[in-house]
């Protein structure tokens, strides 16, 4: 163990490091706490023994200006009889402990104890430090694994928007809010035109592909607070919050422009597509709850389909759908 002794007494610093060496210890010391500073820029040591009382720099100061540079090496200070408030100080600026300097030096004989001892509870300090990082870091990867894994069990693996189970949940939610403040709250439900064919002509890869665009495609052209989720197959959904029917007729109207006026593209061949749409919200009579919703909107769905497709058709009351 290397230990660097701090005494402005030279005659004392000579007997405890000659005292220490018998133990096996490395021993170096310094007449000053300045020397001390000098040192320890250059060198490292295990233990540092600083006597309290030292001119310009005493031990308490030294303690501050060793943690000032960063320095966290255990001090143990030496002091005279009836210095208690000095030890209280000293234990509270980071010393790890303290020795009472006796006139027959018995003090030295206990001292190698005392080297050891806070050699021991530094080295067990720095484990636990150790440890506790490992812990955050730990701690920290497993936030974010469970984050990714959230967001696979919420993400449509093809698209990359959320899947159906997660739009059923966010439909609870957000009706329930719905209902509670008297909020609108709409749904668009559309599919692409004659998909099947485009899988038969090019097959399903190119097929994919397509779904990934589109819902890019829509993805951006809706709100971050709407939900677009894959329904199925080439069935997509949006939950739309505080928007009235009107205002979600036009959202679609909107959607359908955009994808009729888009060129996919394989092989450099444009591929143009249309979608069906059918739009439904709370406002409606028989829209009583939330899958009450989701077979209104599916019926507007149908009737865009059954009308020649490429079109919107809602549902705004009991008997209404255009």
């Amino acid at each position: 163990m290397k230990v660097l002794i701090v005494d402005d007494d030279e005659s004392h610093a000579e007997l405890t490091q000659e005292r220490l060496q018998q133990e096996d210890f490395s021993v170096d010391y310094a007449l000053s706490a300045e020397e001390c500073l000098e040192k320890v820029s250059t060198s490292t040591y295990d233990v540092i023994v600083s006597d309290y009382s030292m001119p310009r720099i005493s031990g308490l100061d030294l303690l501050d200006e060793l943690a000032k540079r960063g320095i966290d090496t255990p001090v143990i200070m030496i002091t005279g009889f009836g210095d208690e408030k000095t030890v209280v100080q000293a234990m509270k600026k980071g010393a790890y402990d303290y020795i009472v300097k006796e006139p027959d030096l018995g003090h030295l004989d206990l001292l190698p104890f005392v080297l050891k001892d806070a050699r021991s509870k530094y080295q067990l300090q720095k484990e636990n430090q150790n440890l506790m990082a490992e812990l955050v870091a730990k701690s920290r990867q497993l936030e974010e694994l469970n984050i990714k894994l959230t967001e696979l069990s919420i993400t449509d693996e093809l698209t990359r928007i959320y899947n159906y189970r997660f739009f059923q949940l966010m439909l609870e939610k957000e009706w329930d809010r719905a209902r509670r403040y008297k909020r609108p709250l709409s749904c668009i439900l559309f599919d692409i035109d004659n998909f099947k064919r485009i899988n038969d002509l090019y097959g399903h890869p190119v097929g994919d592909k397509i779904l990934r665009e589109m819902a890019e495609l829509i993805r951006r052209s809706v709100r971050r607070s709407d939900y677009l989720a894959r329904y199925g197959g080439e069935e997509f959904v949006i939950l739309i919050p505080d928007s009235n029917l009107h205002n979600s007729i036009k959202i679609a109207e909107k959607l359908r422009k955009l994808i009729e006026d888009h060129s996919f593209y394989h092989a450099e061949q444009s591929l143009k597509l249309t979608i069906s749409l059918g739009v439904t919200s709370n406002e409606v009579p028989q829209a009583k709850s939330p899958s009450a919703l989701v077979e209104l909107v599916d019926k507007a769905l149908y009737n865009a389909k059954r009308d020649g497709k490429n079109c919107v058709r809602f549902i705004s009351s009991n008997n209404s759908s255009d």
